[in-house]
């Protein structure tokens, strides 16, 4: 399955291999008391705000939709981690696109690119990208964040990124999915098509960050260890790969910096895992 197909309405092609290796009682202008609403009543369009941005490789400007910091409420997290908001699904908001010509990177790595990177950038993606409009919609739509995010994927590719930019990007698209399946019934033949399809995308992305960060984790330095090993060993149960899961939770127990909170997961991931193992034993 090609993970970057959808992206040829921007121009881009790809041959289908993938790896990564407001205050209380404020007062309007009019002097009239404004009306508090509560977090529970906000919707989805009430907690995102336009932003502007400036493209750091074709000097456009243009706005993009962010998460207003301080007005979402956070439900709880699977046990991947994949956090859950109120009313709000604050992955569709982690990636910027810019519509002139279809450079792209999660918030936090938007602007960090050197001279080389822009070069190769323009070489792999601007000069084949089909200019998008700037208009700005309410929301984000699940699959139109996917396509940011496989913008931003293409565009890390291309410079030259850190395995593990690489795998958040993966990660974020495949939790995205992951809901997305959960929403869509499977009672029509067309359906269970979607479930599939999105199941396939979701899998493989999976599949992905599973891989980069496994990889990053034994390379790279400056990673938060605790949070990469709790996340590879709940994705190690996924792939039924339980030597490394075991090997992880192990560490995370014997981490003097793992938090109790994580450790009590772990020993309910290490239980998983013995069930697991004897069962296919």
């Amino acid at each position: 399955m090609n993970l970057l197909s959808g992206l040829e309405k921007f121009g881009i092609k790809s041959d289908g291999d993938l790896d990564i290796t407001k205050s209380p009682n404020q007062k309007n202008a009019q002097g009239q008391e404004v009306k508090k609403v509560a977090l529970e009543d906000l919707q989805e369009k009430d907690l995102v705000l336009q932003k502007s941005a400036q493209c750091p490789i074709c000097d456009h400007k243009f706005k993009y939709l962010a998460v207003k910091s301080g007005k979402v409420k956070r439900e709880g997290t699977d046990a991947d981690t994949r956090p859950h908001y109120h009313n709000i699904d604050t992955l569709k908001y982690d990636a910027i696109v810019c519509p002139h010509c279809g450079y792209a990177a999660m918030t936090r790595y938007f602007e960090h690119i050197s001279a080389t990177q822009m070069k190769w950038i323009k070489e792999a993606v601007c000069n084949n990208f089909t200019p998008l409009s700037d208009d700005v919609p309410q929301t984000y739509s699940a699959d139109e964040a996917v396509d940011r995010y496989k913008l931003a994927l293409v565009s890390a590719m291309a410079k030259h990124a850190r395995t593990s930019e690489k795998a958040r990007i993966c990660l974020n698209i495949a939790w995205i999915r992951r809901d997305q399946i959960k929403e869509i019934p499977d009672h029509t033949p067309e359906q269970l098509k979607k479930r599939q399809e999105l199941t396939e995308e979701y899998e493989g992305f999976y599949k992905q960050a599973y891989e980069g960060y496994n990889q990053a984790y034994s390379t790279e330095t400056g990673l938060n260890s605790v949070a990469i090993e709790y996340i590879l060993a709940n994705m190690a149960i996924h792939f039924k790969d339980y030597g490394t899961a075991s090997k992880l939770i192990s560490q995370l127990l014997g981490n003097p910096n793992t938090n109790p909170r994580v450790k009590d997961r772990c020993l309910e991931l290490k239980e998983k895992v013995v069930k697991a193992t004897k069962s296919n034993s």
